[in-house]
């Protein structure tokens, strides 16, 4: 008893390692991936609201320069405009100018004549004169007599006639930054600025240019007015949430990217990867950056001038620390929820190993009395779940164990009834055929003596079937010897596939085969074996011709070769559709004398002498038969003895 209870205590702790195990790794690995799609989910979220802050950005960087062109062209459109052109006064024009200026808060507002000269100036009325034809949208507005707007680059010499004011404000001294491609130059003093240019028309007729422009070189209205609307001033540790900037070139000359010392991070740099995938291949670049001092999830868009050439980068960035801390605040709640679950999970696997521990038990105690013999002991079914179905079928396979012992010992008993009665039957056979076999000899000569006297007498015909029953006798007997004898097999090594080919070249041309169709389907992986070839194409030729016995009108026959590698085993089988064989003569076709064939047609031993050729070669035949469609022997040969 003690080994049996160490059995079912190691039973029950593999079940609880292997459940905890299973409870354990389950619960790492969706850890493992939960946190590994939450690091995905949140990064994917924090990109989306990068790209989405760089377009409401763009938007409103664009919705600046739109409403500068809807009033340069509203002013362009004014009649007393162009009648005061077309007069020559100055101070009218500079008046509208300095009111329109004012009104859109623009650095310039200028007209000039359609050869580009400035004729009226709103930051600097006593200036006029100036050619401005080398700007690129004043140029292409005088070529092409069309408004223009979008971002555009002014020369520090134009500043400089505007006002001292307009070129200190463009001034930008560039400060060496990490990852930034080889500085260019040591300090900025063109702009960069939304511009919009209208043509003034007169009776059809370009009589000059309006053109409007707001510097961005050290305006942070624009990226403070991005912060506010988009970040809504949101701070962590001490920094801004998010920031804005504008490029130009690879120089920061809008930003509210800040230092230490707060002070703004003007005339950096953006580093090499960001400049050539934004400036030289003019795509859009998203992910994590190092911006001055801080790791920011960063968004990068080219500005482009009226001729689709890259100036400029409009940039959002958000601290990383917001979707790290995001990060960790969801991994850690998963976590607990994690263990939780685990241990949960856990108490639940020992109520469960208890309630199957018990029926299990049973099931032993049961398999114990069944492997003992006693296969009427059964289970008590208490539940109608798993284990009680469990209950059940192990009953019902007690029910098919007890029946199939009864059918075992009803089958063996059978085996050894024929094994004695064969035996029996082929001693008395043996000895009766040596005894008849000489007078059958002595009549079968004198017949044929006196044949050869009587011929064309009365008495021929009665001598032939004398002779012709004599030599019936002596074929009845010859079998019965075959039958009764225990001949030695002369065995020899051979293929099984080639001894079926043998018989069935010869068999196709016999006149019984000739309206049946033989098909063959041989493995061709059966190895070469020791085996008696003449005994065994007796076998293959009496079931043949049997077969085609049951066929008179002809039908079709099937040789299947197949090799057993488990059990070192081939397998013959021939298969007929001829008449069957009825279930109450199917246990008695092996019986020597025995046939279902009609009178003189058979001696009733061909499948007694197959069956001794098989007993002898260690193998097995069986019969299977449906009365109307067709009987199939299967031939069981060991490979090996």
């Amino acid at each position: 008893m003690t080994p049996l209870r160490f059995r079912k205590k190691q039973i029950r702790l593999k079940l609880f390692v292997s459940m905890l195990i299973i409870v354990l790794f389950s619960g790492i690995t969706s850890t493992i991936i939960g946190l590994q799609v939450i690091q995905k989910n949140v990064l994917g979220q924090a990109f989306d609201m990068v790209r989405s802050d760089l377009d409401t950005a763009r938007y409103i960087y664009n919705d600046k320069i739109t409403l500068m062109d809807s009033l340069i062209r509203h002013v362009a459109g004014l009649e007393y405009i162009k009648r005061a052109m077309v007069s020559s006064d100055r101070g009218l024009i500079v008046r509208k100018l300095m009111e329109v200026r004012d009104e859109l808060d623009l650095d310039i507002l200028n007209i000039t004549d359609r050869n580009g000269n400035v004729i009226a100036c709103a930051r600097n009325p006593a200036r006029f004169g100036d050619n401005v034809k080398d700007n690129l949208f004043i140029n292409r507005t005088i070529a092409e007599a069309k408004a223009f707007h979008g971002t555009g680059l002014v020369s520090s010499q134009h500043l400089n006639r505007e006002g001292d004011d307009l070129a200190a404000q463009a001034h930008i001294s560039v400060k060496p930054t990490p990852m930034a491609r080889p500085q260019q130059c040591q300090e900025v003093n063109d702009g960069m600025v939304l511009m919009a240019t209208c043509p003034i028309l007169y009776q059809g007729k370009l009589i000059g240019i309006i053109y409007g422009c707001s510097l961005l070189n050290n305006n942070f209205e624009f990226v403070d007015r991005v912060k506010e609307l988009v970040f809504k001033k949101e701070t962590i540790e001490g920094y801004d949430l998010g920031t804005a900037t504008i490029f130009m070139d690879d120089v920061r000359i809008s930003t509210n990217v800040k230092y230490e010392d707060g002070t703004r991070a003007t005339g950096t740099m953006v580093s090499e990867e960001v400049y050539d995938r934004v400036i030289r291949d003019k795509q859009t670049w998203l992910d994590k950056a190092f911006v001055v001092n801080r790791w920011y999830l960063s968004g990068y868009s080219p500005i482009f001038d009226i001729n689709k050439k890259a100036i400029g980068i409009l940039y959002v960035g958000i601290l990383e620390e917001k979707f790290d801390r995001m990060k960790k605040n969801t991994a850690i709640n998963f976590i607990i929820i994690m263990m939780i679950t685990g241990f949960l999970a856990i108490a639940l696997t020992i109520y469960i190993l208890q309630n199957i521990m018990r029926p299990l038990r049973s099931l032993v105690k049961a398999s114990e009395k069944i492997g003992a013999g006693d296969y009427s002991h059964r289970i008590e079914i208490s539940t109608e779940d798993e284990i009680g179905y469990a209950c059940y079928t192990f009953n019902q396979m007690a029910n098919a164990i007890a029946q199939r012992d009864i059918k075992l010992q009803e089958n063996t008993q059978k085996q050894i009834q024929q094994s004695e009665r064969l035996a029996s039957v082929g001693r008395l056979a043996s000895g009766i055929a040596h005894e008849i076999n000489n007078p059958l000899t002595g009549i079968l000569t004198y017949s044929s003596l006196l044949l050869e006297d009587l011929k064309e007498t009365d008495f021929e015909e009665d001598l032939n079937v004398i002779i012709r029953e004599t030599l019936r006798c002596r074929n009845i007997v010859r079998g019965i010897l075959d039958f009764a004898r225990s001949t030695k097999l002369e065995k020899r090594p051979d293929n099984i596939n080639r001894i079926i080919s043998d018989v069935i070249q010869i068999l196709d041309k016999h006149i019984n085969f000739h309206n049946i169709t033989i098909r063959k389907h041989f493995d061709p992986d059966v190895p070469d074996m020791d085996i008696d070839v003449d005994q065994m194409k007796s076998v293959i030729n009496n079931l043949m011709v049997n077969a085609a016995d049951a066929m008179p009108d002809g039908g079709t026959i099937d040789l299947v070769s197949d090799y057993d590698r488990s059990t070192d085993t081939v397998k013959i089988t021939i298969s007929d559709t001829g008449s069957g064989i009825s279930s109450e003569n199917i246990e008695k076709i092996f019986d020597p004398f025995f046939t279902t064939k009609d009178s003189g047609k058979g001696t009733g031993l061909g499948l007694s002498v197959t069956y001794g050729i098989i007993r002898r070669s260690n193998g097995n035949i069986e019969v299977q038969s449906t009365p109307g469609e067709g009987t199939t022997f299967t031939i069981t040969l060991p490979i090996n003895d």
